[in-house]
């Protein structure tokens, strides 16, 4: 295991000096990509500053989802969530096969050769939104912050699994970008806080599949407003998880070469 992190260690190192070779792009491409994250927390700045809001919720508590939620796919986007387009596009051209036959696991070759260093600047504008919301609500103790590591890690693996899911289906659905379109649809539903949907809605996308813990379960530990159910949640998220690997690998098992 220890080499494994190794070489993906020196690949995200070639990886990202390859791309600073063309650093205004790079700079650019980071900037939009913020930008395009930064639509919905303004939105959510303009509706309170219209004199609507969440119920129960400060326009600074829903600011704090948003820049968790944000953080999330900062995480995931450039380390891991390049499977997705990289199943895609080597599924497509008919090159997967070359995975197949290194000597590491083919999840984990198209993992580290998935490597997104554009994605880097959605992880700075998440620690950056998360540090500006953190310190405009009451502070959290020691016990909150570690408590939010925890989640965050769940919320980074309910991530992982999404990209599991996307890319296994690929190996089927071949070459359709509109995978992207049905994960920003679903996991939507964790930028905004629990209370705003119904009960039933909230048991599907928090008991069956795990969405709010990309964003408001973990936000909700730094604001004292943790759902006494966030046990089911971290349960499912286990669940969710390994139900990812085997689909994954249920689909690589069908995979017939060039094309799908």
């Amino acid at each position: 295991m220890t080499n494994g992190l190794v070489a993906y260690a020196e690949i995200v190192k070639t990886s990202i000096a390859s791309r600073m070779a063309y650093r205004g792009d790079f700079w650019i491409s980071s900037l939009m990509t913020i930008a395009g994250e930064l639509v919905v927390p303004l939105l959510t700045f303009l509706i309170y500053r219209s004199g609507a809001s969440f119920p129960g919720w400060s326009l600074n508590e829903v600011l704090l989802i948003q820049a968790v939620f944000l953080l999330s796919k900062g995480i995931a986007f450039p380390f891991f969530f390049g499977i997705v387009w990289n199943t895609l596009d080597r599924v497509r051209e008919g090159t997967f096969d070359l995975l197949l036959i290194k000597p590491r696991s083919a999840l984990y070759m198209a993992l580290v050769t998935g490597f997104q260093p554009d994605g880097l600047g959605r992880l700075l504008g998440g620690v950056l939104l998360v540090g500006v919301a953190a310190w405009n609500v009451p502070a959290a103790g020691i016990v909150d912050w570690l408590l939010f590591a925890v989640l965050m890690l769940l919320s980074v693996m309910v991530l992982f699994s999404f990209a599991l899911f996307m890319s296994g289906l690929l190996f089927r659905w071949v070459g359709s970008s509109r995978v992207y379109d049905i994960f920003d649809s679903v996991t939507s539903f964790g930028l905004y806080p629990r209370t705003v949907f119904s009960k039933s809605f909230v048991g599907l996308v928090l008991h069956a599949v795990p969405v709010m813990m990309i964003g408001f379960i973990p936000a909700s530990a730094l604001l004292g407003k943790l759902p006494q159910d966030v046990w089911i949640a971290a349960a499912v998220s286990f669940a969710f998880f390994l139900l990812s690997l085997a689909f994954w690998h249920r689909m690589l098992g069908n995979y017939t070469s060039a094309g799908g």
